[in-house]
């Protein structure tokens, strides 16, 4: 559930709610319904909703790219503004996780 609500801060998607998550057999969770997701909004919905972050998606989002997002998005996000806005919110979570690490320590937020 953290990658999830890290992720929903991510695309802003103005409607999360658990019956957009779907649990799989092996108890896998899906995240599902984005139809209101990707806002122009470049401030976080809930800055503070999150308390630990998986190791490999901080790493990640570290390293995301504007324009590589931009490229493997085109059939999906229908504006060059989406991207725009993502960005800043990808700077606005790295920089949330650091503080928290800075914080409480690598351990306590990083798993």
């Amino acid at each position: 559930m953290y990658k999830i609500r890290v992720f929903d801060q991510l695309v802003y998607d103005a409607d999360p709610n658990l019956t957009n998550v779907l649990v799989g057999q092996d108890f896998k969770l899906w995240r599902v319904d984005f139809s209101r997701a990707f806002r122009l909004y470049k401030e976080l919905q809930n800055p503070d909703d999150r308390s630990h972050c998986d190791r490999q998606l901080f790493e990640k989002l570290k390293a995301l790219d504007a324009n590589e997002v931009t490229v493997k998005t085109t059939r999906y996000l229908n504006k060059k503004d989406e991207v725009k806005a993502l960005m800043p919110r990808r700077d606005k979570i790295v920089e949330h996780v650091q503080q928290l690490i800075a914080a409480k320590g690598e351990k306590e937020v990083l798993y």
